[in-house]
Formats: C-alpha cells, structure tokens, sequence
C-alpha cells in the first residue's frame, strides 16, 4: 500500500509540473520591416479597462502553455479586401502560437482583388454577389460579414480550398461550415468535400434565417464545393478550422466600409453572425470612408455598442484610419485627424480599446512619404504589400508587447 501511495503521489507531482509550465512572452527584439520614416509605435489605450483582459487572458494561454483558441475578427475597408494586412497578422500569431484554421471568407467575389492569404477561393457560374457599401441588397440579409453571393444557376459553385503545399500557414482544415440563408421559396444546394457529396440542403424555410452546416474531416488539405441544384440558392461564406490549439483571424474586409454603410446590415443577422463566431477580440479599422462625418462619432459607438451586446465578453478594439493623399493633390488630407480624434472619443464613449494607427504611421504628411517611396498603390491611398506587412507586423508587437507587460505584473497570466 506505501509503494501505491508513493506511485501515485509521483504521478501527481509529474502532473503538477506539467500543468505548471508556463513559457515566457517573448516580444520581437528587432522589426523586420523597416522605413527611414519610422514613427514611435503607440501602446494600445483601454478606455474600458478592464475590458481587454478577456483577450490578454485567452492569449497568454494560448502562447504560454499551447492550449485553447484565441479568435480574432476584423472589421476593415478596402485596404483589407485583400486580406494583406490581416494575413500579417494571422501568419505572425499562427507561426508563433499555433495554425488553428483560416477562419471565414465569404463565398462571394464581389471585387477582383478580394481574395485571402494562405487560402484558395472562388466561384464557377453566375452569380450575383452583393455588398452592404457598393451594391446593396433590398432584405439587408447580407450576413455578418456584409458580403452574400446569391445563384440561381444549376451547376453554379462556390469553392473553398485550404492553401498550397509550402505556404507557411493554411495548409490544413479538420472542421469545415458552410453558413447560408434559409428563407421562403429557398432553393437546393449540394455539399461536397474533396470529391464526396455530403449533403443534399433544402433552404426553405419559414422565416429567414442564418443556417450553419458543420463537417469534420481529417486534418489535413480539402477543398469545399457548394453546387446549386435547384432554385434560388444564398450563401455567406464557409468557415475553415482545425482541431489544434492556436490562433485563427477572419479578416472581413469590404469595400468602402464606413460606419454609415455598417448600417446597412440586418441588426439581428449581424448579431447571430457575430455571436456564432464568439471572438475574443473584435477590431474596427474603417474610418478612411469618413462620408457621413456629422453622423461618423455617434455610429462608432452605436456600432460598439452592438458588438458588445452580441459578444458580452469579447474585447473590442477601434483603429484610427491612415493618413491619405488629397485627390490630385500630393498632400496628405486633414480630414483625417478629424478622423483620429473621433476613434479616440468613440473609444472612451463606448468604454472600449483604441490603437492609433494614424500616428503609428507618422500622423499628418505621412503618406506622402511612404508614397514617394511606394509602399502604397499609385492612389496614395491603398496600402501595397510593403505596407500592409508593416502595419500587420506592428500591431503584433504591440498586443505582444503589451501583454509581455502583463505578465510581469502577473506571472501567471494565462496558465492556471
């Protein structure tokens, strides 16, 4: 009996120790991408304090003992429709702390550059895809994602596909959705992953309402085919996750997004959509799109406001928008330190974080310069890959930074 209690008392100890270990934050000593119009980099301001410690929480966890899921969705305009900027930042947390899947992109192509990191997508057929700023659909049912591709065409697809073999990250799924609109008169679609047909789906329904269809399959590379069979077919998008511990980023980027043209989704369809994914940090980027500027400061915290009811124990953070170029002008606009200053009021009003991108880039004058240089696109105001690497690889180490400062003030942050 002594033996079986030393035997025992042994495996105990083996299973504190390792219950115990709790790697240290280690934050990038040296940046990769450097510029000659280097700006000091801002500390992220939680107005709400302490509504960021959620997310500092579940991201100390995750890096510290390599459990559980850290979920991270961003709201941008079209400089994220391209996904640049929010790949940045996905790859660096997922190469650092685990590939836990790409996340959601929607099925529809609604502008030729929309396409993802580190992800295959696209559609075969006609389809109609409509936007919540550019081409509006009468219902608002657009999803959360304010993009939704619409078929009435037998035959006509949409296609997602983890990434080529040797990308750094999205090589591999172990959980796929397929989230559409259920609704009166809803026509037949059918799933079918890699080269087997799993589903047969009848989207009548009652009332409208967002559907989610959920298939496991074995990690690795698999491609998602949905094939309109009959009648009028709507779908949002599909989700790609694994099974693994990690990071996963939806980038939800959409052309000319404001917080006016926010308004144009369904309350009640955003929320759900929202709620589904159950982000531990939510991220608005707009601002560029300032075209409702009366209306601009009380949007942000209506919008904040219904964030956070949909998600009550996520963090959210608001960016302040980059300086732009005046258009046949090669000066930089004002108006975007107007646009600074309301992010900042917003942010203490909804009691939610802020970043200030603006100042992190150099302020007023700024994209002039990295204009001259060509990190932009010839507009002087989309970001180019060199730019978009930047600002994704800075915002990373700063929550780093930031959340190295946390453990020091509580060690064991994250590994109880």
């Amino acid at each position: 009996m002594h033996e079986v209690k030393l035997a025992l008392l042994g495996v105990l100890i083996a299973a504190n120790a390792a219950a115990d270990e709790c790697a240290k934050i280690e934050v990038p000593a040296k940046l990769e991408h450097r510029s000659s119009h280097d700006a000091k980099i801002p500390d992220i301001v939680d107005y709400g304090e302490p509504q960021l410690d959620g997310f500092y929480g579940k991201l100390a966890q995750v890096a510290r003992t390599k459990q559980g899921t850290l979920r991270i969705g961003i709201y941008g305009d079209s400089n994220w429709t391209n996904d640049r900027t929010a790949g940045e930042i996905r790859r660096r947390l997922q190469l650092a702390y685990g590939d836990a899947g790409h996340g959601f992109v929607a099925f529809g192509i609604p502008w030729g550059w929309y396409h993802h990191q580190n992800l295959q997508h696209g559609t075969t057929g006609t389809w109609e895809v409509w936007n919540i700023a550019t081409m509006e659909v009468r219902d608002k049912l657009y999803g959360f994602a304010g993009i939704t591709a619409e078929s009435s065409q037998p035959g006509a697809t949409a296609w997602v596909e983890t990434a080529k073999t040797g990308e750094p990250v999205g090589t591999s799924v172990s959980l796929i959705e397929v989230w559409y609109l259920a609704r009166p008169k809803g026509g037949t679609f059918e799933v079918v992953i890699d080269k087997d047909s799993k589903d047969k789906i009848d989207t009548a329904a009652a009332a409208p309402e967002l559907k989610v269809l959920t298939y496991k399959v074995p990690d690795g590379p698999h491609r998602l085919t949905v094939k309109v069979t009959k009648g009028s077919v709507r779908l949002f998008g599909a989700v790609f996750e694994r099974d693994k511990p990690g990071v996963i980023v939806d980038g939800i980027g959409i052309n000319a997004l404001s917080a006016a043209t926010m308004t144009r989704m369904d309350p009640a369809n955003q929320s759900a959509g929202l709620a589904r994914r159950n982000y531990d940090l939510l991220i608005d980027a707009t601002g560029t799109n300032m075209w409702a500027a009366q209306a601009h400061p009380k949007l942000i915290v209506k919008h904040a406001l219904q964030w956070r009811a949909a998600l009550p124990k996520s963090s959210i953070l608001l960016w302040s928008a980059p300086d732009f170029i005046s258009e046949g002008t090669t000066s930089s606009t004002p108006r975007m330190k107007q646009n600074s200053r309301e992010r900042i009021q917003g942010s203490k009003d909804a009691k939610v974080a802020f970043w200030d991108q603006y100042e992190m880039l150099g302020g007023y004058g700024s994209m002039p310069k990295w204009h001259k240089d060509r990190w932009d696109t010839p507009d002087g105001v989309h970001m180019g890959p060199p730019l978009s690497a930047y600002i994704g690889e800075r915002f990373v180490y700063t929550v780093l930074a930031d959340l190295a400062k946390r453990v020091e003030k509580a060690p064991r942050l994250g590994c109880r």
